[in-house]
């Protein structure tokens, strides 16, 4: 009798496919015979190289693919999807493959109702590495678990190689590391340089900063570079995001907004300090496991947006420009300290 094959199904975006992680790992917990594949876009799919609870990772490149993956998903002999992302492509995905398909849920009239009526209480949304993972039980007809994994990714030997010699060849001898990531997909969501600078500034003598982005975010990176002496500027350098991975996975704390850059960290096992604006907390989407922290501002206008916009509604960013860097920095040393 052939095993059983599930097949996982998140396209995008960064943080939601490592977050998957969590339940690729309880379904082979619960299913060690059973064979399991990713389906994602190209872009991802590096980040699930060598992970133990993966067999395989498929990639969906264009919308007129749906056709060609449902057949690949059939004829690999899948016998049931996990769809993790519930968005249109992922449905029809579904409905072409004729596969039994478990959906998660997704949250998004919750998430939109928090933005409409701002103060309107309602109890906090259950992490989204908890959803992806209940429903992960759910397909196995199983309750949801106790306890739910963490995300986890590996770093690839090759891109673990690059990150070494490209921080000796910047000059780094084997001093501490934080990993900071200034930027966001949607500028409402990044802080002020100066805030980002003011609580760096309280790290211990010997600290290093590293920082990462895309290239669209050097010159962010260049600014706050600038005012920090001997920091490490990584920003545009990395090829994939393996390398990227890479770097961050030589840290012993990340500094970060509610983006991808928060979840590599997150399942790295890297403790973590975020930043949320717009976003919140009560969404779901902040790290999981011991040693992260979020802050944000208990503000009436927030939260403003499910994603994150180009700016700031009311013109004003308090939610981020109020943030204390005394108690960013603060923490940030407390927790080198303890590592």
């Amino acid at each position: 009798m052939a095993p059983e094959r599930y097949a996982i199904v998140r396209f995008s975006s960064l943080g939601d496919v490592v977050l998957i992680t969590a339940a690729a790992s309880y379904l082979k917990a619960q299913r060690p015979s059973a064979k399991l594949s990713v389906v994602t876009k190209a872009a991802f799919a590096p980040l699930l190289q060598g992970h133990p609870a993966i067999d395989e990772v498929l990639v969906l490149e264009q919308f007129a693919g749906l056709g060609a993956l449902a057949w690949a998903l059939r004829r690999q002999g899948v016998t049931a999807i996990l769809d993790l992302h519930a968005n249109m492509r992922s449905r029809a995905l579904g409905l072409l493959s004729g596969l039994p398909v478990t959906r998660w849920q997704a949250g998004t009239l919750d998430r939109r109702l928090r933005v409409r009526f701002k103060s309107w209480q309602r109890p906090e949304l259950a992490p989204v590495t908890q959803r992806y993972v209940d429903a992960a039980a759910r397909l196995l007809g199983q309750a949801s678990p106790a306890l739910t994994p963490l995300p986890t990714l590996v770093v690839a030997p090759e891109a673990a190689a690059w990150a070494e010699g490209w921080l000796r060849d910047e000059g780094w001898q084997g001093e501490t590391l934080v990993a900071v990531a200034p930027g966001a997909a949607w500028a409402s969501k990044r802080t002020s340089v100066d805030i980002l600078h003011d609580s760096l500034a309280l790290l211990p003598a010997g600290v290093k900063v590293l920082l990462v982005g895309s290239p669209l975010e050097r010159g962010l990176c260049d600014e706050l570079a600038a005012g920090l002496p001997g920091a490490l500027n990584a920003a545009g350098e990395t090829e994939g995001l393996q390398p990227l991975l890479a770097l961050i996975g030589k840290a012993k704390a990340f500094l970060g907004h509610d983006s991808g850059p928060l979840h590599l960290a997150e399942a790295l096992a890297i403790p973590s300090t975020a930043l949320f604006g717009p976003t919140v907390r009560a969404f779901g989407f902040f790290p999981q496991g011991p040693g992260h922290r979020v802050f944000e501002r208990d503000l009436g206008c927030r939260p403003c947006s499910v994603h994150g916009g180009e700016a700031c509604p009311l013109g004003h960013h308090h939610c981020l420009l109020q943030l204390e860097p005394k108690e960013i920095g603060a923490h940030l040393a407390q927790v080198l300290r303890a590592t």
